[in-house]
């Protein structure tokens, strides 16, 4: 087997794979021997923000020495962007070997009559089959879809949970209120072991303190009552925050959006926790490094200076809200062309109701897959805004649009479907 070959078999599992419950994901990591159990797992569930604050931690207890994996979903650019060792992808040998170890299992299982796991639960089995052959201190585990049955899930014992904001997504799956959502993301809590809550609509927020009093895990807030922003740019953020007795002077930021703040204050409150309970140690200038450091790719994150050109990986109405929130506040006079790639399982009605009063023009294309809405489907939607529509329906084209249409005084916005984010950010950096 090489690299291609371990990739092809990974994304050619969707076609065999069934889902049932934790059963098959179970049943597989015992025969990897349960690497699971021989790692210190932070496990992280949520709608928005997941990826960010899974990435802080990271940096965090990077900066502090320790030897971290990080396991997070979807990809931008290549595969090996989800497992990654201090900010190191996984290289091809390693992704070969365990996913070879992985297929050898699965066809155990199949020989015996054993449903073939899904291709998440594939992916989550080679991730643990790695970092556990790697021998780190900690693992950042994030939840791909919900938390309840999602493959992570499996974990049993985790150091600690985490549930970042709970909003409107994968409803088909998730449930189409806020209370079954949060229900399906609370089912990562475990029993006696203490859980991070970001703050959430009072809805979701009722959901995760019953699930917590059921399974007696004391339950953290994160509170942002102390912090005091000091500069934000389209540079970097700096902000103050006290928590319980620390107070965090100057911490600065890369990554822009006040939502990232937040989000770094979640990372913040865990990594706190952890420390008042002797699991792990560093000091203020380790945060403010290991902070500092983190990126989280295609998240308002700026390619281009002339023009100004944005991707950000948007893909719901609350993404959309903090995307609007941070261009008004950065951008408020720009004159912004959307470039817009989206799945036909989100509410496209809803996000475009946030996004289109900002653009003065958009080109309309179509991310890979079939679940990618056409252009003429977007279209239909923003005619009633009466601004300039272009329909590109190959991501290249819509990007070499969009550069034809837009002054070097102006704004791009790529936006939607992480799948279009991660073509165009590849083909906006090579050309």
């Amino acid at each position: 087997m090489n690299y291609q070959d371990a990739l092809n078999y990974i994304h050619g599992t969707y076609k065999f794979g069934k889902k049932i419950g934790l059963t098959n994901i179970r049943d597989l990591l015992k025969r990897l021997g349960n690497p699971e159990k021989q790692l210190k797992i932070i496990h992280i569930a949520g709608t928005n923000g997941k990826g960010s604050v899974s990435s802080f931690i990271h940096g965090g207890l990077s900066a502090a020495g320790y030897r971290v994996g990080l396991f997070t979903s979807p990809y931008l650019e290549t595969f090996r962007e989800r497992m990654q060792i201090n900010g190191v992808k996984i290289s091809e040998d390693h992704l070969i070997r365990s996913t070879e170890i992985v297929k050898e299992k699965i066809e155990e299982m199949v020989k015996e009559g054993k449903h073939h796991p899904s291709e998440f639960e594939v992916v989550t089995a080679i991730a643990l089959d790695y970092f556990h052959r790697q021998s780190i201190d900690f693992l950042v585990l994030e939840v791909g879809l919900g938390g309840r049955f999602d493959a992570t899930n499996a974990v049993d014992d985790p150091i600690l949970s985490i549930i970042t904001n709970i909003g409107y997504d994968h409803t088909e799956y998730l449930g189409d209120t806020l209370d079954k959502i949060a229900y399906e993301k609370a089912g990562i809590i475990k029993e006696d072991i203490p859980v991070i809550v970001y703050p959430q609509e009072e809805e979701a927020l009722k959901t995760i303190v019953e699930v917590a009093r059921q399974k007696n895990a004391p339950m953290i807030p994160v509170v942002f009552s102390s912090l005091e922003l000091e500069e934000s740019s389209l540079k970097e953020q700096r902000f103050s925050v006290t928590l319980g007795a620390e107070t965090y002077s100057s911490l600065k930021i890369s990554l822009l959006g006040s939502y990232q703040i937040h989000n770094s204050i979640t990372a913040l409150t865990a990594l706190e926790h952890l420390k008042s309970r002797g699991i792990v140690t560093f000091s203020t200038e380790d945060i403010k490094e290991g902070f500092f450091n983190t990126r989280w790719p295609g998240r308002f994150e700026i390619l281009r200076e002339k023009p100004l050109t944005i991707i950000d990986g948007a893909h719901n109405t609350q993404a959309a809200q903090a995307l609007v929130e941070t261009l008004g506040k950065h951008l408020p006079k720009a004159s912004i062309t959307f470039v817009i790639g989206m799945l036909l399982d989100k509410d496209i009605d809803s996000f475009l109701q946030e996004i289109a009063p900002l653009g003065a023009r958009f080109v309309l294309t179509k991310p890979f897959g079939p679940r990618a809405a056409d252009p003429e489907y977007l279209q239909e939607k923003l005619l009633t805004y009466k601004k300039p529509l272009y329909m590109e329906p190959r991501i290249p084209k819509a990007i070499d649009r969009a550069f034809e249409i837009t002054k070097d005084e102006e704004v791009i916005v790529l936006v939607g479907s992480l799948y279009m984010i991660g073509e165009a950010r590849t083909y906006i950096r090579e050309h």
